[in-house]
C-alpha cells in the first residue's frame, strides 16, 4: 500500500508534547480575575444606583412604600449574593445588615429610614471600591456603625451595645426571638441558613451566637461545637435554642440552653447573666 509520500501528500511533523509555558497561564488566571472584578464592581454599581434612584423617588413621592421596599429589597438581596460570590465579604456583609433592617414589620419608609439606607447604599458603594480586604477589627467597626432599626419605640428601653447572632431558619422563631430580644436592648442578626452563619460569624464574630437546636443540613449543636473549634469565635458566647422542656444531652458545659415559650426570659436572662452581656 503506498505511504503519504508516495501518494503526494505533503505530511506535517506532529509535535510529541505542546509546551505552555507557566507564566501565560499565570496571565490568563490574573486577566481573568481582572475581569470578574471590573465586572463584579459594574453591576454592583448598578444596583446601587437603582437604589439610589429608589429613595429618590420615595423622598419626592414618585414612588410608593411597597414599591420601594419592593426594589430595595430585592436590590439589597442581589448585593449580598454577588458579593459572597465574587469574593467581597464586605459588601456581603453589609449587604446582610442591609435586608435585616429592610426586614422585619417594615411597611413605610419616613424621612429617617430613608436616610439610614442611604447611609447603608454610601457605605456598599465604599466597600466596592475598596481594593484590599480589611481587617477583623476594622470590618467590625464598619459594620457596628451601620443603622439599627427596631420595630417600636426604645426610649424606654436601655440599648446595650451588644450584638447578637440569631441562626434559626424558622420566620416565626426568628420573629418571637428577635423580638425578646430588641426588648431587652439587644441588636439581633438573623441568619436562616447554618452553614452562611459560619462564615458570617468567622469574618465578623458577635457578641453572641443562638442557634436553633433543630435545622437541615446542620443542627445547631454541631453548628456551637465547629464555632467552638475555630479561634475566630472561641470565646464567643453560644447557647442552643430549643422548644424541648426535657434535658438536651451533650451539651458541652460553655453553651447554655435556652428554651423557647414562657421559659424564654428567664432562660435568656439567665445566658445574659452568665456571659456577662447585660
Amino acid at each position: 500500500m503506498p505511504n503519504a509520500h508516495q501518494k503526494g501528500y505533503d505530511v506535517l511533523p506532529f509535535p510529541s508534547a505542546v509546551a505552555i509555558h507557566p507564566m501565560s497561564v499565570n496571565l490568563d488566571a490574573d486577566d481573568l480575575a481582572d475581569q470578574l472584578r471590573v465586572e463584579f464592581k459594574d453591576d454592583a454599581q448598578d444596583r446601587l444606583d437603582i437604589v439610589y434612584q429608589t429613595l429618590d423617588k420615595r423622598a419626592n413621592s414618585l414612588l410608593a412604600d411597597d414599591e420601594a421596599l419592593m426594589i430595595l429589597r430585592r436590590e439589597a438581596s442581589k448585593l449580598r449574593g454577588i458579593g459572597a460570590s465574587c469574593g467581597f465579604p464586605l459588601v456581603n456583609l453589609i449587604a446582610h445588615r442591609l435586608e435585616t433592617y429592610l426586614g422585619g414589620n417594615l411597611t413605610r419608609l419616613n424621612e429617617r429610614q430613608i436616610e439610614d439606607v442611604t447611609r447603608f447604599a454610601d457605605r456598599l458603594a465604599q466597600a466596592v471600591d475598596r481594593e484590599e480586604l480589611p481587617d477583623v477589627a476594622t470590618t467590625n467597626q464598619i459594620i457596628r456603625t451601620l443603622p439599627v432599626r427596631y420595630e417600636f419605640d426604645i426610649t424606654d428601653i436601655e440599648v446595650h451595645d451588644v450584638e447578637i447572632m440569631l441562626v434559626t431558619p424558622s420566620k416565626v422563631v426568628s420573629k418571637l426571638v428577635s423580638t425578646e430580644m430588641a426588648a431587652c436592648g439587644f441588636r439581633t442578626v438573623i441568619v436562616r441558613d447554618p452553614i452562611e452563619s459560619i462564615a458570617l460569624a468567622v469574618r465578623m464574630p458577635p457578641d453572641m451566637i443562638i442557634a436553633s437546636a433543630v435545622m437541615d443540613g446542620l443542627g445547631g449543636l454541631d453548628l456551637l461545637r465547629g464555632l467552638r473549634a475555630m479561634s475566630p469565635t472561641r470565646d464567643v458566647p453560644m447557647a442552643l435554642l430549643t422548644s424541648l422542656d426535657t434535658v438536651i444531652k451533650d451539651v458541652p458545659d460553655g453553651i447554655a440552653v435556652i428554651r423557647v415559650g414562657t421559659h424564654f426570659g428567664d432562660d435568656f436572662a439567665g445566658a445574659i447573666t452568665r456571659f456577662n452581656l447585660g
